[in-house]
């Protein structure tokens, strides 16, 4: 009978752990970084070579400006080739740069750099084939 409780008693400790563990985790990712909430890079080719280009920063609140900078780069190799850029900046908090590109065959990314009030995160699209 002892062992059964202490079974059940490090089932419930495991349990109520495993409970805490996303809220831990969710507060860690949140406290690195000091004014951007998130931000995002997105690429989408269609069958007709219409690359779609997003790039946007979400900035917490209080956030005074903002800045997105999207480049289309063109695999070569095992380099790659900047194709085209856009950039936007803003007083509000949250920012968004959503281009078109018309596309040759190939692979293809988008780098975005972002920036709310002083801090600054780049991040990188995954690839499209055309």
């Amino acid at each position: 009978m002892k062992r059964s409780k202490k079974i059940t008693a490090l089932c419930i400790a495991i349990a109520m752990l495993f409970a805490v563990m996303p809220t831990v985790q969710a507060e860690a990712v949140e406290a690195r970084m000091t004014y951007i909430i998130s931000y995002a890079a997105d690429l989408s080719i269609s069958s007709s070579g219409e690359a779609s280009i997003t790039g946007y920063v979400r900035g917490k609140s209080g956030v005074t400006s903002t800045y997105v900078c999207a480049t289309l780069q063109k695999q070569s190799g095992n380099d790659w080739i900047d194709v085209e850029s856009w950039e936007d900046s803003s007083t509000n908090r949250n920012l968004s740069i959503v281009e078109t590109y018309s596309v040759s065959r190939g692979t293809y990314r988008v780098v975005v750099t972002v920036t709310a009030n002083t801090e600054t995160k780049t991040t990188v699209s995954v690839t499209r084939t055309y």
